[in-house]
């Protein structure tokens, strides 16, 4: 090497050296439960509408316009379109095995400076299916092979069959972005407002953080993504007769921060926070009259309270009062009972390993699991919902099955508790002692 290639070489070296940025990020995992533990099986129906710009896998629109290029490549490679955009809230490619459904991740950059940066994330166990801006690269869910021209015309077609996709077979899908992060000058000169914002897309810009454009032009204060897949995030949650709670840590680190809530039919509502978390493997035990009752109607004590917890696992408060006010009718205007709890960091990288280049001076990643689990009392009620033979009765469990964003999930544990009895009754049945003839 000469004294050239030396000079260059030391002052390529000293300016990565100098040059520092940060990465922060937040996002959920939901997840629901029986009673007795299992995860639910149902869980790609959104809750929160994306603004229309947000881009997805065809088939993952959620109620967004589909690509009209997707189509046209679709019916020119299998001569039939198979299926049509969903309705608000809801995809149309047939899925199954679906165990969680992972919610806004954001990622924002701190730095004065602007650069280049390329970042990857990968998803082990699960689709990243709805992102913004534009990625540079990324899976792509798979395609059944094209049917020949006769057997399309002839109605050779199957979409349940040919296009679903079964996430329980297991999956790995990532994200790549390429973008150009601006100075901290430069963003806060950008103009960030578009027609099809959504107040929660909104809630979660924090005016600290760089603005990122791609190559086509889009721009934003964050780098978003979404997804589902089917993966256990570790926090065991069972119910017992009595209707305690119990909580035991399967993810193999400790949780920093967690967060019991419950909303009540009347409105009222009973939560209990652990600022210290749990140790791994650890196992806690909440009665009910141990949850306490809050009848404001805004528990400012709550929003503070898990304000705070995401703060001191990193967030800035920017950040945390962002992902707090972005989840807020989700979190606690919703009935039922879940548990709000801090992923270890392990656990967090091992589901969602990130890559950035150039190589950032820090990553702070907040993921918080929400945990929905069913009581016992509720699934009886639904059980006898769902058995009942009045029409009235079989119709509010048909709406409720198709529109709630948990339908699917509850209907999975309503059939498993009706298959139980089913086969209870039959072993029953099988020992009765014979009668015998007079």
């Amino acid at each position: 090497m000469n004294a050239l290639q030396l000079i260059t070489t030391a002052g390529l070296l000293f300016a990565q050296a100098s040059f520092g940025f940060e990465i922060h990020e937040w996002g959920t995992f939901t997840t629901v439960s029986g009673s007795d533990g299992k995860l639910l099986t149902g869980l790609q129906r959104e809750e929160e509408s994306l603004p229309a710009f947000v881009h997805s896998h065809y088939g993952f629109e959620n109620g967004n316009p589909v690509d009209k290029s997707k189509i046209m490549e679709i019916l020119s490679t299998h001569g039939y379109v198979p299926f049509a955009p969903g309705n608000k809230g809801f995809g149309s490619r047939p899925l199954s095995g679906v165990t969680v459904k992972m919610e806004t991740p954001v990622i924002y950059f701190y730095s004065d400076e602007s650069f280049r940066a390329h970042v990857e994330v990968g998803f082990n166990g699960g689709t990243i299916s709805q992102w913004y801006p534009s990625r540079s690269g990324g899976e792509t869910p798979p395609e059944p092979k094209p049917l020949p021209p006769n057997q399309v015309a002839n109605g050779k077609i199957n979409v349940l069959r040919d296009w679903s996709l079964d996430f329980s077979k297991g999956w790995n899908g990532s994200i790549q972005w390429d973008v150009d992060v601006l100075s901290r000058e430069a963003s806060a000169k950008t103009v960030l407002f578009q027609p099809e914002d959504t107040l929660n897309w909104e809630r979660a810009r924090v005016p600290d953080a760089n603005v990122v454009r791609t190559d086509v032009g889009e721009i934003e204060n964050y780098l978003f993504y979404r997804g589902i897949g089917n993966f256990d995030p570790g926090l065991k949650l069972t119910v017992t007769a009595d209707e305690s709670l119990h909580l035991e840590n399967q993810s193999g680190g400790k949780i920093p921060f967690l967060l019991i809530f419950e909303k009540l039919a009347d409105g009222s509502t009973r939560w209990k926070a652990f600022d210290q978390g749990m140790d791994s493997s650890q196992r806690l035990s909440c009665p009910v009259d141990e949850i306490a009752i809050d009848d404001n109607a805004f528990p400012q004590a709550i929003y503070n309270s898990m304000r705070d917890g995401l703060a001191g696992c990193g967030l800035t408060d920017h950040e945390a009062n962002a992902m707090v006010q972005t989840w807020w009718n989700s979190y606690f205007a919703t009935p039922g009972l879940r548990v709000f709890w801090v992923l270890p960091d392990a656990a967090t990288h091992r589901i969602l390993p990130l890559k950035v280049s150039p190589k950032p001076e820090s990553i702070t990643r907040v993921l918080v699991g929400r945990s929905e689990v069913l009581r016992p009392g509720r699934e009886k009620q639904w059980l006898q919902l769902a058995k009942s033979e009045d029409s009235a009765a079989k119709n509010q469990w048909f709406q409720f099955v198709q529109n709630d964003r948990f339908g699917l999930a509850i209907e999975a544990r309503i059939s498993d508790l009706q298959k139980s009895l089913n086969e209870k009754a039959t072993a029953a049945a099988a020992h009765k002692p014979a009668v015998e003839a007079p």
